[in-house]
């Protein structure tokens, strides 16, 4: 009985944490598909194409690794995302997500498909915090798929561009847009 009461406290642990991390990441839980995305209110001035976002969000093509950059303003923080992922599309995705605030607090969202579980070291903190089970279903649907928001073409085509997205909130900057290059493992672990 005592080993039952360990463990529903420490799912307990590990879903607040995940709960507090996500609304200090300001995140909701919706379907990835129906998520907005945050805002780029001003990007420095470049000769740069704005596209309209696309309305499909699968991947097509021979796409086994994507990193790139992404500026966007919120609540009038600024912010840098870099998006990296590994197997896009496919059951064994995993995706991280490095993020930076405009006075230098850091965020890293570590999610493995290929084993269900993650990892997040929040802008309050220099802990890393593990999850896994429901906590990771949740975190997994709110940010899996949040890299397909910027993207307005295939992939490859993209690669070397810089050009901006506008999205039902405004504009974010894309760029350092690198496709199939060599990614090692430790990327995707703490």
């Amino acid at each position: 009985m005592d080993n039952v009461w360990m463990l529903l406290i420490v799912a307990g642990l590990v879903v607040g944490v995940v709960l507090v991390s996500g609304t200090l990441m300001d995140t909701q839980t919706v379907s990835p598909r129906e998520s907005e995305e945050p805002t780029a209110e001003s990007a420095p001035e470049e000769s740069q194409s704005t596209y309209d976002q696309e309305s499909k969000s699968d991947l097509s093509g021979e796409v086994t690794t994507l990193d790139f950059k992404v500026d966007i303003t919120r609540d009038g923080e600024s912010y840098t995302h870099r998006f990296r992922v590994r197997h896009p599309d496919t059951k064994d995705e995993d995706i991280r997500i490095d993020s930076t605030r405009n006075d230098g607090a850091e965020m890293t969202i570590i999610l493995k498909g290929s084993t269900d579980e993650g990892w997040v070291n929040d802008y309050s903190s220099n802990e890393w915090t593990y999850f896994t089970g429901i906590a990771f279903t949740q975190m997994w649907q709110n940010r899996s798929d949040r890299y397909l928001a910027y993207r307005v073409k295939e992939w490859q085509e993209m690669e070397g561009e810089k050009f901006k997205v506008k999205g039902e909130d405004g504009t974010a900057r894309v760029y350092d847009i690198r496709v199939n290059r060599d990614m090692p493992s430790s990327v995707f672990t703490r």
